[in-house]
């Protein structure tokens, strides 16, 4: 079987968090090895509804408060990583309003990406069940390639391994 490996357009969501950042700098390491077009992809859940025209100017004062901090944290993960090598011309940034998942696959879907790289919080248990996967919706549901990126602090429970922690490197 003849495998070809051609990343073209690469989509990087971001929340800031410490996964999602160390999937920035994976993801742009990536965009250089390749040339790929790239997108960073901000995806804030939705405000609440309209009631008067009032709101309505207060909440896209607020959108585009969002917007500018996106940009301007982007430019400081930019900053921070020493990511000079990276053609920032090929790198968009784009903020939507949904639900995470559903945002980061339609857009995977409507600009023919050919890989997502994402972080994953590594939430097990209770705590996943109760706050969800957003990379695990993304994960099962996507056209293309999903690489996921776990947090440092991230422990393999011994129980899947069958390794006890104290012998895993």
């Amino acid at each position: 079987m003849d495998v070809q490996l051609k990343v073209q357009n690469i989509l990087i969501p971001i929340d800031f968090s410490d996964s999602s950042r160390k999937a920035f700098y994976v993801g742009l390491k990536f965009s250089r090895v390749f040339d790929a077009e790239t997108t960073v992809l901000h995806v804030m859940e939705p405000i609440a509804s309209f009631d008067s025209g009032e709101d309505m100017d207060r909440q896209a004062s607020e959108v585009r408060r969002v917007e500018d901090g996106v940009r301007r944290r982007v430019n400081e993960l930019f900053e921070a990583g020493g990511l000079a090598e990276v053609d920032r011309r090929k790198v968009k940034v784009e903020i939507r309003a949904g639900k995470p998942y559903l945002e980061i696959l339609r857009f995977a879907w409507q600009n023919d990406v050919d890989l997502i790289v994402m972080g994953s919080h590594g939430y097990t248990g209770v705590k996943h069940m109760l706050i969800g996967s957003q990379t695990e919706k993304v994960v099962r549901r996507a056209h293309c390639m999903v690489l996921t990126i776990k947090p440092d602090d991230f422990e393999v429970e011994s129980d899947i391994t069958g390794v006890p922690k104290k012998f895993r490197a």
